[in-house]
């Protein structure tokens, strides 16, 4: 009787849900070589016109030097030098030729800043269209925090679209046509991102931990059926004689353990009601703490005084415990450290260990080294990691490790107690980026043979419960209009 109530729950959870899964499934072939459209950080560096770092940091930027800063950058906007700040209440763009805080841009130096955009990343094509929006499906998370948004569409042969925040002047979003069709067979249905759902976090986020677990559920189910199933009645290991009826079977009872590893690492994906969360016990304030403008600005100066800062598109801040540097992002892609003692090398672990001396503990007993490799918690997937990196590793409860970019003092990754469990647990099993397993060509294989039975389980449950349960609606229908 309890598996008999079971079958009757499968079957009928599965008509929606078998329906969703497979749509999981076949989006997770799209999802395996294209996510959802971004503009990178490579290509919105790509982006910026060229900084004059004798003008913009030669003195002259008034704040009081005890000016809480936790973070500064400094580029071109629309022609003219503007320092970006956060630190000390709210986020603040303040153009330094003028000294005013920048609250807004008209069209003309909207057009300015996608047009160097285009230049940057080789945009071929005029702006055949530009306009102001409230949201479309490629914003629909972002487009609240980055309004007015403006939108321009290119007439290149990529058809790109561009998306600029009209209150900073940020270009926050680049989504090409090909980008755009493969997102509505991948991202879109994947994390069911249509806009009117993911324009409304809250709700966005309840539907899809329920709609996970209730996959759960039925990926139990199916398996207790499964289970019960073998040497039944009839003494067959399969009991099914039609094709349809034997392949669910027999697929799902091989592969329902996959099925389920995929349903639920996606369930914890969005970690739901802080479920295997931990309480860092390093706060990342420790290793990357605010700085002040009476630190910064020596620093600028000694940028304006190289004769070598040519070609500069980007200055910004790096602290790493305490010691505050600025970043010189450069226009070939190299970066340049200064601190105020002028144009610094790369971090090594000496300098490491040097700076975790003097930090509170347990930071002080971190132990530096440089990875030439990468290692369990540090490691590329799609894209290569950055290497070579610092790896400090600590002798707090949670064995916390930190990875440091040698060149700018960046602190890559951040790992501790959560971010351990959600490397194995989540992404892991979700993405299957264990190791050896996730060196391709070996991944592809791997993913494209295990998605293809998990599609077949699935697409074939969804059809077995949509006629089963059809044909109990017609055999149940006629009975209650004859009555």
């Amino acid at each position: 009787m309890i598996i008999k109530s079971i079958l009757i729950l499968h079957r009928y959870l599965g008509v929606v849900l078998g329906v969703l899964m497979t749509v999981w499934c076949l989006s997770g072939f799209v999802m395996m070589y294209q996510g959802f459209p971004e503009a990178s950080r490579a290509e919105r560096m790509a982006g910026l016109e060229t900084l004059d770092s004798s003008s913009c940091c030669g003195g002259g930027i008034v704040l009081p030097d005890a000016a809480t800063i936790s973070s500064m950058r400094i580029e071109m906007l629309a022609g003219a030098p503007v320092m970006r700040l956060q630190g000390g209440g709210a986020p603040r763009t303040v153009d330094l030729n003028t000294r005013e805080d920048v609250t807004g841009l008209d069209e003309t130096k909207i057009r300015s800043v996608i047009s160097a955009f285009a230049a940057g990343n080789e945009i071929e094509g005029d702006i055949k269209r530009l306009e102001q929006i409230r949201v479309d499906q490629w914003t629909a998370q972002t487009a609240r925090r980055q309004a007015p948004v403006w939108r321009a569409k290119f007439a290149d042969p990529a058809s790109s679209w561009v998306y600029v925040s009209g209150q900073t002047g940020e270009v926050f979003q680049h989504a090409t046509l090909s980008e755009r069709w493969l997102s509505w067979f991948g991202a879109v249905p994947h994390w069911l991102y249509p806009t009117i759902l993911r324009e409304n976090q809250p709700l966005w986020y309840q539907s899809v931990i329920w709609l996970a677990l209730a996959g759960t559920f039925l990926t139990v189910t199916g398996l207790v059926v499964g289970i019960s199933k073998l040497r039944g009645r009839s003494g067959r290991w399969f009991p099914y004689r039609r094709p349809m009826w034997m392949w669910h079977h027999a697929f799902g009872f091989f592969a329902g353990v996959l099925v389920l590893t995929w349903v639920f690492s996606g369930l914890l994906t969005m970690s739901p009601w802080g479920l295997f969360q931990s309480p860092p016990t390093i706060d990342r304030s420790a290793v990357v703490p605010p700085t002040s403008w009476g630190d910064v600005r020596p620093i600028l100066q000694e940028i304006a005084d190289d004769p070598n800062a040519q070609e500069i598109v980007q200055i910004r801040t790096s602290t790493l415990f305490g010691e505050t540097s600025l970043i010189a992002e450069m226009r070939d892609g190299q970066s340049r450290r200064y601190s105020p003692d002028g144009l610094q090398g790369d971090y090594n672990p000496e300098d490491i260990s040097r700076l975790v001396a003097n930090a509170p503990e347990p930071l002080r007993s971190g132990v530096a080294e440089l990875l030439e490799t990468e290692d369990a918690y540090y490691y590329g997937h799609k894209q290569p990691a950055d290497l070579p990196v610092l790896r400090v590793q600590l002798a707090d409860e949670q064995k916390s490790r930190i990875y440091i970019d040698p060149a700018s003092g960046d602190v890559h990754r951040f790992v501790g107690a959560t971010q351990k469990r959600y490397r194995w647990l989540e992404s892991g099993f979700h993405s299957f980026d264990f190791p050896v397993l996730k060196e391709r060509p070996i991944w592809d294989i791997a993913v494209l043979l295990l998605l293809a039975v998990t599609t077949v389980v699935c697409a074939t449950g969804a059809w077995l419960s949509i006629t089963r349960v059809r044909r109990d609606i017609t055999r149940i229908w006629p009975k209650r209009r004859r009555s």
